[in-house]
């Protein structure tokens, strides 16, 4: 793929997409059982990383067909340290499975031809606890220290940016924030926001943002929502300043509630071209953000659908 390094989004008005709820795909549609949601243990079954492969070349084809960017999000999420001794792993083969995640973005990249100036290689940290529970007693410093690991290993691995998804405190956000600042990599602090408008800590949208930026000095590139519905994160954002950090969504299909989402035994795919409705609205009211994609219950078809309803409106 050369050495040509890509825009990140915050340096580009240029539209970006990324894939969907990849591992309520990889339940409800492959049948695959997912220990702990850890996706990246799939990679160890052949057959499995062939389903694996088949998701992201669908996502990239769209967005070479669109003419996007296309940022590949790291199977990573669960491949951090307490999430791996649950799987039994090693440090060393948690090393070696998140070095082997970031190489099959770059083959998939490669396979379907895109040009590397297109791809964005991102390697994914999930938050060390559940997502949707309070964490009070992890500080800053306890997930700078937590995360500092695995974010060394995407920036051995010469990833593009880290992107944090479905974090619920300010706390370990900050600590993210400054792990990859240590490492010298560019972060993305993707929050979750539930029905109330509030993160799990009890922050607001806002707050969270502008907590993080005080105590970091505005070190994350950008910040995004993820596993919410444009029915509850819509109402959290607002015609001002601190908006403007707020460069990507990534939304799920339905407005259940979050856990319900993960849990229930079927899919909830709710109604895609609702979905995509809602998406060219909020880019109509927020035009910086560039970053879309889709978290639980969503896949390639609702993603295709986004990406025409914001190139539709735009070309209006």
């Amino acid at each position: 793929m050369g050495t040509e390094r890509p825009a990140l989004p915050h340096e580009t008005d240029r539209l970006f997409l990324t894939d969907g709820g990849t591992e309520t795909w990889l339940i409800h549609k492959r049948g695959h059982e997912l220990p702990n949601f850890s996706a990246f243990h799939l990679l160890r079954d052949p057959e499995a990383t062939e389903d694996v492969r088949s998701y992201y070349r669908a996502f990239a084809n769209i967005a070479i067909e669109h003419d996007t960017g296309f940022i590949f999000d790291s199977l990573t999420y669960r491949a951090s340290r307490d999430w791996g001794d649950l799987l039994g792993y090693s440090s060393s083969a948690l090393t070696d499975a998140n070095l082997q995640a970031l190489e099959l973005y770059r083959d998939i990249a490669e396979e379907v031809g895109m040009a590397p100036h297109d791809v964005v290689i991102s390697g994914c940290i999930g938050p060390k606890g559940d997502a949707y529970e309070r964490n009070d007693e992890l500080t800053a410093e306890g997930a700078q220290e937590y995360h500092q690991a695995q974010i060394d290993t995407f920036k051995s691995a010469d990833a593009d940016i880290v992107t944090a998804l479905t974090l619920g405190s300010s706390r370990e956000a900050i600590g993210i924030v400054r792990a990859a600042r240590t490492a010298g990599v560019p972060s993305v602090i993707s929050f979750t926001v539930r029905s109330d408008q509030c993160l799990a800590s009890g922050e607001t949208l806002r707050e969270a943002i502008e907590t993080v930026d005080q105590a970091t000095d505005s070190a994350a590139a950008y910040f995004m929502i993820n596993c919410s519905h444009p029915d509850d994160f819509g109402p959290a954002l607002a015609d001002e300043e601190w908006v403007t950090r707020v460069r990507g969504v990534r939304a799920n299909s339905s407005s259940e509630e979050q856990c319900t989402l993960v849990e229930m035994d079927g899919l909830d795919e709710g109604d895609p071209d609702e979905l995509a409705g809602q998406h060219a609205r909020l880019k109509a009211m927020y035009p910086h953000i560039n970053v879309f994609g889709g978290c639980c219950g969503t896949d390639f078809t609702h993603v295709e659908k986004i990406s025409s309803a914001l190139q539709g409106a735009s070309s209006q």
